[in-house]
């Protein structure tokens, strides 16, 4: 058979390299395959080389994928295409049917793609219009489309600026008014972030009825027009800096807060700044040259404009053009240019918009129509966002991304002590330093560690009424906290009970304000056991509507296989009982490498990991899903069952049952750190000798209590020949210390 040419134009790694590997692993090899980044790079290799097929992504550095596709007919006449893209507007569509064989809208399944490919190539689509993956005979797996549709559901806010943005000539179209009033209607804020003063624009049109909040004056005002409320978060401009600025008979604009010209008159105001040494901030915009009071800038005011109205930056979609926009789009969850932006402000963002004809040049409208269906923009992930969990042997980093996981499903699973609480806990503590809004159901207190962090309250841990669920509710929604319930002492028909309502609560929510970001369930087939259940059924159902939720598990054969369906994501740790690899089987089985998970899953090292995810746009940098790593460290110390590491009773048969001199019992035992380190104070020193030299000591911390870190250093007193009191006083200092640093932590 014909070999066929085969040109790929994506400069998303994350989809480039995983396509070119599917179509050179074709039958037969029936293909050769090249791979390039840019449009400019390919109409080079095309005028160098014939290719049958160009596939391309629609939105690329330089050119756009269907520019190329046209000049690509104009250099060889014969060449068939494919469209992919993120952008699937009718605009985009129409235009791909002129040119292209087939036109596929992302997220896609390689298989799919390669169904289509060799229909072209065969000749056997014939001269039909463009073709798309049919959806029944060959459906991208439901996970992973239930996914696109909730990726975007904590993206409760969206924040524009005016001027280029949602105006073109300081007009904004009727189209694009109509789009607004659906956001609003949909349950999108819409919030307003401009430099100029209220009274310039505000009875141009009605943006008081679609406006939450307008922060004016590049973030110095911000105006509520529900509650027809304004504030000034950072006060006024010095009037000093007002009068010397009069008296220089420069052109001057004044609003409630600021100053501003244009440049050149910057040069004047800089001698003036330097003469008075009065504090101020300077914004430029397109010429213009704004003085404001030390701490205004968009994004501050639009921070101050998000508490307010109950919403965290992680909920934000921010769009601009122009250097005053920098503060606004770092702060946003996702930063959106419009094609008409700077370069500075393309660089910065996540998404930079392509220029779609009629849609008010500015490219707005199709970020709306985008947030409407919930099929957001295809972004770029951010080096300072990403959820570093490890590395490969190759010293690759491995991560997730967490735009993508909060909206989705994650199973952590692994046999005890094998790292999967370790792993739970470092992508936590991820979570936690980015800024999203976790909450942890702890039923064996491993999480108590998390008190530590910022913004992080632990509750449940002392034998009071755990609090109701409705202050819990209004704690979450006002405030930037992230909770932690440790239910370990309480009877397991309280914990299902609390869960449950707790749960049921987080519905209205998440539906309201996009939060908490992250819902985590540990043990979590002592809430959703195999058989399923209400908690169950409810979890499904938020899922459904976009809770994102990590389930972790030592025993997944039995967790609800309804919920193991549903999974997009999973990390697992070594898994030794062949039951427990069973069950996680039918998920593996959709992945090329699964078997070969499943065969190496028993005998995986403590500390590595598998990273596999059903959902095309591999969260891996380069890399293929399944992919191996090596778990990174963790900025917290991990402690397993904490409550009862230090004073809590461990049952009978985990004790330390203390012998005599030669091993017979001395009558009593230690049933936590705590009466631990009280027997050793009074132990015999032939009992304490007996059990040092025999690594008893040792064996129960690691064993039992899981502390390694406390074990090695009671393993390393051996190799400093001690004896009689000289061990005791250093056992006791070992056990002391650390039993201290665990109590401050918690």
């Amino acid at each position: 058979m014909k070999s066929h040419n085969i040109l790929i134009v994506e400069d998303e790694l994350g989809v480039a390299h995983p396509l070119k590997k599917a179509l050179d692993l074709s039958p037969d090899r029936l293909y050769q395959v090249e791979l390039c980044f840019s449009g400019e790079e390919a109409l080079e290799r095309l005028g160098n080389k014939h290719f049958d097929l160009l596939i391309s992504d629609f939105r690329l550095p330089g050119i756009d994928g269907l520019e190329l596709l046209h000049q690509a007919q104009q250099i060889s006449p014969g060449i068939l295409g494919v469209i992919i893209t993120a952008y699937g507007s009718p605009e985009v569509e129409e235009r791909a049917r002129k040119l292209a064989k087939a036109y596929i809208p992302k997220p896609f399944h390689l298989r799919d793609i390669i169904r289509i490919v060799q229909q072209i190539l065969s000749g056997t689509t014939g001269n039909e219009q463009p073709v798309s993956p049919p959806e029944e005979a060959s459906p991208v797996p439901s996970s992973s489309l239930h996914n696109e549709r909730r990726r975007n559901s904590h993206l409760k806010v969206l924040a524009c600026d005016l001027d280029g943005t949602l105006a073109k000539d300081g007009v904004i179209a009727p189209e694009t008014w109509d789009l607004l009033r659906q956001a609003k209607t949909s349950g999108l804020t819409l919030i307003l972030a401009t430099g100029r003063v209220i009274e310039s624009f505000i009875e141009s049109g009605p943006f008081t009825e679609f406006f939450e909040a307008i922060v004016a004056e590049d973030g110095a005002v911000v105006f509520f027009p529900r509650r027809n409320v304004v504030k000034l978060p950072f006060g006024r401009l010095s009037s000093v800096v007002v009068q010397r600025l009069e008296e220089m008979k420069i052109p001057l604009e004044r609003g409630m807060s600021i100053v501003a010209t244009r440049v050149p008159y910057d040069e004047v105001i800089m001698k003036v700044l330097q003469d008075i040494n009065v504090g101020v901030t300077i914004e430029y915009n397109n010429g213009a040259v704004m003085l404001l009071p030390p701490g205004a800038t968009k994004g501050t005011g639009l921070s101050y404009a998000l508490q307010d109205l109950g919403y965290s930056p992680r909920n934000l979609v921010a769009c601009g053009d122009a250097e005053n926009d920098c503060s606004m789009l770092e702060l946003a969850e996702l930063a959106v240019a419009v094609p008409n932006a700077i370069p500075k402000i393309k660089a910065l963002a996540d998404v930079v918009l392509p220029s779609v004809p009629g849609d008010n040049g500015t490219g707005i409208n199709l970020l709306l129509r985008q947030l409407l269906t919930r099929r957001g923009p295809e972004h770029r992930q951010r080096p300072e966002r990403r959820l570093v969990l490890g590395y490969t042997k190759d010293g690759m980093p491995v991560y997730l991304d967490p735009l993508t996981l909060v909206d989705s499903r994650l199973g952590i699973f692994g046999a005890s002590n094998s790292g999967k609480s370790w792993l739970a806990g470092l992508l936590t503590e991820e979570l936690f330093r980015l800024g999203y809004q976790v909450c942890i159901i702890d039923p064996e207190g491993d999480y108590r560690a998390m008190a530590s962090m910022t913004h992080s309250l632990h509750l449940g841990v002392s034998d009071t009424p755990l609090p109701s669920i409705a202050d819990l509710v209004n704690l979450l929604e006002w405030h930037a906290v992230s909770l932690v319930l440790d239910l370990s002492i309480r009877p397991p028909e309280e914990r299902h009970e609390y869960v449950l309502e707790f749960v049921r609560a987080l519905r209205g929510l998440r539906a309201r304000r996009g939060r908490p970001h992250w819902f985590l369930i540990d043990e979590a087939q002592g809430f959703c056991p195999y058989e399923g259940g209400e908690f169950t059924n409810l979890l499904l159902e938020s899922m459904q509507e976009g809770l994102g939720v990590g389930l972790v598990s030592y025993r997944p054969s039995q967790l609800s296989p309804l919920l193991l369906k549903k999974l997009d994501h999973c990390l697992l740790t070594r898994l030794g009982a062949p039951e427990e690899i069973q069950a996680l089987a039918p998920y593996l089985a959709q992945f090329e490498e699964g078997q070969e998970v499943l065969n190496q899953i028993s005998n995986l090292p403590i500390g590595q990991t598998f990273l596999c995810s059903n959902v095309f746009r591999p969260l891996t940098s380069r890399l293929q899903s399944p992919v191996r790593f090596q778990t990174g460290p963790r900025s917290i110390p991990h402690i397993r069952h904490l409550q009862k590491y230090l004073r809590a009773p461990l049952p009978e048969h985990k004790r330390f049952h203390f012998c005599t001199s030669d091993g017979g019992s001395l009558g009593y035992s230690a049933a936590n750190l705590w009466e631990f380190r009280q027997i050793l104070n009074e132990l015999p020193l032939g009992s304490l000798k007996y059990h040092q030299h025999r690594g008893d000591f040792e064996s129960w911390l690691l064993d039992v209590l899981g502390d390694s870190e406390l074990a090695r250093q009671v393993h390393k007193l051996d190799s400093r020949e001690l004896d009689g009191e000289a061990l005791r006083q250093a056992l006791l200092e070992l056990v002391v210390n650390r039993y201290d640093e665990l109590e401050d932590i918690m």
